[in-house]
């Protein structure tokens, strides 16, 4: 576009106070920031949408038919309204009849009651023609006046009712000039032969339908860019194409109806050029009948989040299929041909029409927030399918510290080789002498989780504090001693995850997932665990300080598929050869003999659950090997049977 002083795309500096007007404020045709009681509308804060105040299209109408014609014009006879009319009174008489007996029926082109410019005194004359969008309008020997003279005569009889003359040419003897209404082609052809002229001639009007042919040439195209140039707002990234064939920069040499496709995509093109970053367009009023030339909106303009296309002729709610690849967020369609067919098919205009209206257009928009000015409900993400949001790659470990997953995957190894082995008891060096843990299952399963339910510490399901006590193993001894009371487990290593969420030098939080199958039971079922583990820093390695197991039933299909796994893992029984398990020489290793301070604590454990002595309990631990679990059964077991001393608990 070549540059012109004081014009830009930015919509400032154009003479035309854009700066005071809203989302689409475009020009000077309207004074769009006064109200229709006339209360001055400040300015308003940008964005992306468009003003929802409308214009008196009356007013509109007139203003733009008014433009650039002389105001004064020379006036023969007189009459209240000022206007250049004679009728002498046998007309007047004839006029008088022929309204008597003309009926008004349902489909008749007379204009409307209150039109003031000759309907009461004179033959009406319906077009030749049924009703169109575009009417040409003759008037023999126009040729003998002045553009701004004929028009404002028509203006001052017809008034209130207005026009504007779109194309006005001379040809031969003929003027003419095109209208965009039946109703205003109609009320001029009522003019015919009703205004005499200054000369005495009384005017004559023709009207047939039609609408001119514009030849776009590069002249045309400079028009074009100049027009839009008023029409763009920078603040809001916005593009006002409403009526634009009815625009003051075009309209009277030019005829530009983007219901044409030619000239819509020669404006597109001109758009898609300078503003490729467009986030709101409006089509509204454009008499567009069948969008399919809009579909080149998405690939022009793939910002565009906003669309009028209101007051058009949209006759069904398919046509929005051609634009359905527009991610817009708010659309007004009012107006159009297709909002009429909800409502008659509904009688409840809120619950009925606007229903099945919004679930209609929101299948094609998804996102969509606004529809007709209306606010609509937050759309459910899962629903909406964004091409640029891709679920990344599922990992079966997430680590950020390199070091840290070297230092769990040790540890985990070591403590799920003597888990799955038959004696737990070297787990005592895994665990901090004040270590904590507890157990949930997942209650829907119950009946296939019989075994874990009596210790169940599922915190919403208990509400006793005695309880929740008990349920929670503290200590080293109470701790190892409860996992040793766990079935006996083959963990199936290839389906386990790691994720490291917290390491620093204090502590590694550690969440493990996987399925293990018990092998105390007979038919040997699978279960799924999740398993947290809190480690600190002991010596020179870790150590448990908190831990919470989670056992759950898998669903059929997945069992099914581990089943024909297990076969191909039973020489991965004290392996891990997953890469997330990675063995390593800094971790403490856990010893299989036990330390004396260890057997002190077991012997005190003992003691203090038993109510022995700490001289019996040495022995009983003593006699079962240091298996605190067998111990704690033969003392049960020999108890029952009355076989215990007294002086074993003598203290």
């Amino acid at each position: 576009m070549p540059k012109k002083s004081n014009k830009s795309w930015g919509g400032r500096g154009n003479g035309r106070g854009n700066e005071d007007k809203g989302y689409f404020g475009h020009d000077d045709r309207v004074g769009r920031n006064v109200g229709r009681d006339g209360i001055h509308i400040g300015p308003t804060k940008h964005r992306v949408s468009f003003k929802t105040f409308r214009p008196n299209n009356r007013d509109m109408s007139r203003n733009l038919a008014l433009v650039n014609l002389d105001e004064d014009i020379p006036m023969t006879g007189s009459s209240n309204n000022n206007r250049q009319v004679v009728i002498n009174q046998r007309d007047r008489e004839r006029g008088d009849r022929a309204w008597r007996i003309v009926s008004r029926g349902r489909n008749s082109p007379m204009p409307n009651r209150h039109f003031k410019g000759g309907q009461q005194g004179s033959r009406m004359r319906p077009l030749p023609i049924g009703e169109s969008s575009w009417y040409r309008i003759i008037i023999p020997y126009g040729h003998k006046y002045e553009k701004d003279y004929v028009i404002n005569t028509l203006l001052n009889y017809m008034a209130p009712e207005v026009f504007v003359p779109l194309t006005y040419k001379l040809m031969g003897n003929e003027a003419s000039f095109y209208v965009d209404d039946y109703k205003t082609a109609n009320a001029l052809l009522n003019c015919d032969r009703k205004i005499t002229m200054s000369d005495g001639f009384k005017l004559q009007v023709k009207a047939k339908p039609g609408f001119p042919v514009c030849e776009i040439d590069n002249k045309l195209k400079e028009r074009l860019k100049q027009a839009m140039v008023k029409r763009y707002v920078q603040e809001t990234n916005a593009l006002d194409l409403s009526k634009f064939h009815l625009d003051p920069e075009l309209y009277s040499d030019y005829f530009c109806a983007l219901f044409h496709p030619i000239m819509l995509i020669t404006v597109l093109d001109i758009v898609g050029e300078h503003i490729p970053n467009l986030e709101a367009l409006n089509l509204e009023g454009n008499k567009l009948q069948n969008i399919e030339r809009l579909s080149v909106l998405s690939k022009k303009f793939s910002k565009l989040k906003i669309l009028y296309i209101s007051d058009n002729k949209i006759r069904d709610i398919h046509q929005l299929d051609f634009i359905k690849d527009l991610k817009l967020v708010e659309l007004k369609l009012t107006g159009n041909p297709v909002c009429n067919k909800y409502k008659s098919r509904q009688n409840d205009y809120v619950s009925g029409y606007f229903f099945c209206y919004y679930s209609d257009v929101r299948k094609r928009f998804p996102k969509l927030l606004h529809l007709d000015g209306i606010e609509l409900p937050r759309p459910i993400v899962f629903d909406v399918v964004d091409d640029a949001a891709k679920i990344p790659p599922s990992q079966r470990m997430f680590v950020a510290d390199a070091k840290a997953q070297d230092i769990a995957s040790q540890f985990l190894q070591q403590y799920f080789t003597i888990f799955d082995s038959e004696n737990r008891q070297p787990l005592l060096d895994a665990y901090d002498e004040h270590a904590c843990f507890s157990m949930t299952i997942t209650t829907s399963h119950n009946n296939k989780l019989n075994g874990y339910l009596l210790e169940n510490r599922n915190l919403f399901r208990i509400n006793d504090n005695n309880r929740r006590q008990k349920l929670l193993k503290q200590g080293r001894l109470p701790v190892v001693s409860f996992v040793s009371e766990l079935p006996r487990t083959r963990h199936l290593l290839n389906t386990f995850t790691m994720d490291i969420s917290l390491a620093a030098q204090t502590m590694m939080f550690i969440t493990i997932t996987g399925y293990f199958q018990e092998l105390d039971n007979k038919s040997e079922p699978i279960r799924y665990f999740n398993r947290t583990f809190i480690i600190v820093p002991e010596g020179e390695g870790y150590c448990i300080r908190n831990e919470q197991l989670h056992i759950s039933q898998p669903p059929e299909a997945q069992l099914k598929q581990l089943h024909q796994q297990l076969s191909q893992l039973s020489n991965q029984q004290t392996q891990l050869t997953t890469p997330a398990l990675r063995p390593i020489e800094e971790v403490k290793p856990m010893a299989t003999e036990l330390s004396d301070d260890i057997k002190q604590q077991m012997t005190m454990t003992l003691s203090q659950q038993t109510n022995m002595n700490l001289e019996w309990s040495l022995k009983c631990l003593q006699e079962t090997q240091w298996n605190y679990e067998n111990a704690l059964s033969a003392f049960q077991e020999f108890f029952a049977r009355g076989q215990i001393p007294s002086e074993a608990f003598t203290k």
